[in-house]
């Protein structure tokens, strides 16, 4: 893509794109979206899920209420290995916690779903599942600027090409540079 691209060619083009996308079937597109998404009972074990590996707590809202089960939703219709991983795994929960405290995933207490969650974690027997979920779901909640303002995190944005630096401050490094070297000299 041109980096300098004039208004004139950037209308056109504009202008392109809007009677070429009349001619795109928007209903074959919005039905295999559809067809993606995760079937209703595994969307909702999996907002439980989410909520268990990152509950609200104080000013910090939980990550399904950031979009963490829409974001693993997007992520499993693009990743046909992911999804099936989570489907098994989702359906895996639900059958352990029939069994174990006789209820839905979703009907059970805080507690029990932590336990349950903790099983997954410990046993591996959906080889993975808990892994990936747990790192797709820090994934879609660390990556919100809305929980970066609550964490106080400013990400760094200019219109330069990279962002100013702050002056190192050097007494952050002072400890360091007292130590005895952590390597050894060789000739």
């Amino acid at each position: 893509m041109p980096k300098n691209i004039s208004r004139r060619k950037f209308v056109a083009r504009s202008i392109r794109l809007a009677i070429f996308s009349q001619l795109i079937p928007l209903e074959r597109l919005e039905a295999a979206a559809q067809t993606a998404r995760l079937p209703a009972v595994e969307r909702r074990t999996l907002r439980a899920a989410i909520d268990v590996i990152v509950p609200a707590e104080g000013r910090m809202p939980a990550a399904s209420a950031v979009g963490a089960v829409g974001y693993l939703d997007r992520m499993a219709a693009a990743d046909s290995g992911l999804r099936e991983l989570l489907m098994d795994g989702l359906r895996a929960m639900e059958v352990h916690s029939r069994q174990t405290a006789g209820a839905p995933f979703t009907a059970l207490g805080a507690e029990q779903q932590y336990d349950v969650l903790a099983h997954f974690e410990q046993a591996d027997s959906t080889k993975g599942f808990f892994i990936a979920l747990r790192d797709a779901v820090y994934e879609a909640y660390y990556t919100q600027p809305r929980i970066w303002k609550l964490l106080g995190y400013n990400f760094r944005s200019s219109r330069r090409r990279t962002a100013r630096l702050e002056p190192l401050d050097e007494k952050w490094v002072a400890r360091v540079r007292e130590m005895a070297p952590l390597y050894r000299e060789v000739r």
